[in-house]
């Protein structure tokens, strides 16, 4: 018998093969479409179980697929398609218990009568479990730290077929291996997260021409490093794009307080010859989160990120020469810094804790572009990446050993890959940013 046909038995209704419309869309994610061998859309627990239990009996790969935003297309195997896991129950005492693809607008939105909110990324599009199993820089970064650090349970089915509640009393290891270890451990099917008061927010967006941006990165950085946890930011110099689209420094920004304190804080930048625009005003957490692009754009993003330790003149130089070459480069920085820096370094699996930032440098070339002119790309964003110290999985469409020796430390990984050979021995959670089982 198929795969297929032994899932259809096992979870009747429930598994997909080419041509059904739960196929199309397990297999659809952000980077693209797939070819798994089959698509499974459990309704519950028991049925990600029995799932998950017959794949890895069979030696059959497993990915899991919660908003499709952190999955690479799949070309065999079995998808576990989340979908309908997206109940979100919040409760008197602020814990929140969220379904692994309730999306995270949606939380936001549900949250709002409370006047809480998860600090949670930037899109309302996107599913819970990859974010918060990869670490999750939302915008209350510097209040709450990640996603991960807000998590207080989850419920995990093992490739066992075991399903488990996981918190820091029971099975510990595996939790702190969950929070940043990303899917390599099992299918998250729920999540428990505490939520922290979200009203009261005034936020908006600064624009600046290109006259001079070394000045608004060092302001930037200067505001940043004097203001309270509360003063959450990313900053963006965009290159030209697209017709319409404006170019240059963007800075998006949101704090907990009144307007006439958020330009107060602001002042350095908003004082400025390159200002051209300052829209600042009362807003709600939710309406900080965008919509998701449909798709990656048919474009070759050259570069990386990286967590940097210190925002040196040094290294905002090195930015803003990356950001002044004739590739069209992208350059991101999002503030941390305070709640997130608490943390010690091996409390999660997210190590880097001393980031000042972290910075995303992308050259934006054509599909055809020659390999050299890619290579001479490369060369100029790995100058600017210099500064940064590890790698934030959830921001790297790159694969492989020398990805996963730059996301952990050697100490952080070592753990990680014993947790994995308890719970994956046959490491058929792999079609992920993947930690081999230790051997």
């Amino acid at each position: 018998m198929s795969i297929l046909s032994d899932l259809s038995e096992r979870v009747p209704g429930r598994a997909h093969g080419p041509g059904a419309n739960e196929y199309d869309a397990g297999r659809t994610v952000f980077a693209g479409v797939g070819e798994p061998d089959v698509v499974v859309r459990p309704h519950t627990v028991q049925e990600v179980a029995a799932a998950v239990g017959l794949a890895a009996a069979s030696g059959l790969p497993i990915a899991v697929r919660s908003g499709g935003h952190g999955l690479m297309p799949v070309e065999n195997g079995l998808v576990v398609d989340l979908a309908e896991f997206t109940s979100i129950e919040v409760g008197a005492d602020g814990l929140v218990s969220v379904g692994a693809a309730a999306h995270w607008g949606d939380i936001a939105a549900a949250l709002a009568p409370h006047g809480l909110a998860i600090s949670s990324g930037d899109t309302r599009d996107v599913g819970v479990g990859g974010l918060a199993l990869g670490g999750g820089i939302g915008w209350l970064v510097r209040q709450q730290g990640l996603t991960v650090d807000a998590l207080r349970e989850v419920e995990l089915v093992t490739a066992a077929g075991e399903v488990l509640t996981v918190n820091a009393d029971e099975h510990p290891d595996v939790f702190w291996a969950l929070r940043g270890g990303g899917g390599n451990f099992g299918v998250v099917t729920r999540f428990v997260f505490q939520a922290v008061p979200g009203d009261g927010v005034v936020g908006g967006h600064l624009l600046f021409d290109t006259s001079d941006v070394p000045a608004v990165l060092r302001a930037w950085r200067d505001v940043m490093r004097a203001g309270p946890d509360e003063l959450n930011s990313t900053l963006i110099v965009m290159p030209p794009f697209a017709p319409g689209m404006p170019v240059g420094p963007q800075l998006a920004v949101a704090l907990q307080g009144g307007e006439e304190r958020l330009r107060e804080l602001l002042e350095p930048l908003l004082s400025l010859p390159s200002v051209t625009e300052a829209t600042l005003g009362p807003v709600a957490y939710g309406d900080l989160l965008e919509d998701a692009p449909p798709g990656r754009p048919p474009l070759l993003f050259i570069g990386g990120n990286g967590f940097v330790p210190d925002l040196s003149d040094e290294a905002l130089d090195a930015i803003a020469r990356v950001y002044d070459r004739q590739v069209p480069t992208m350059v991101l920085l999002r503030a941390l810094g305070g709640a997130f820096s608490r943390v010690a370094p091996d409390a999660t699996a997210i190590a880097h804790r001393d980031a000042e930032a972290l910075l995303i440098v992308n050259g934006v070339l054509l599909l055809d572009t020659p390999p050299e002119q890619v290579a001479a790309a490369k060369a100029g964003s790995d100058a600017a990446l210099a500064f940064t110290t590890g790698t934030y999985g959830n921001f790297s469409v790159e694969h492989g050993e020398e990805v996963i020796a730059a996301m952990y430390p050697p100490a952080t990984l070592e753990r990680l890959r014993r947790i994995k050979a308890e719970l994956d021995p046959g490491n058929v959670f792999r079609q992920n940013h993947n930690i081999t089982p230790a051997g």
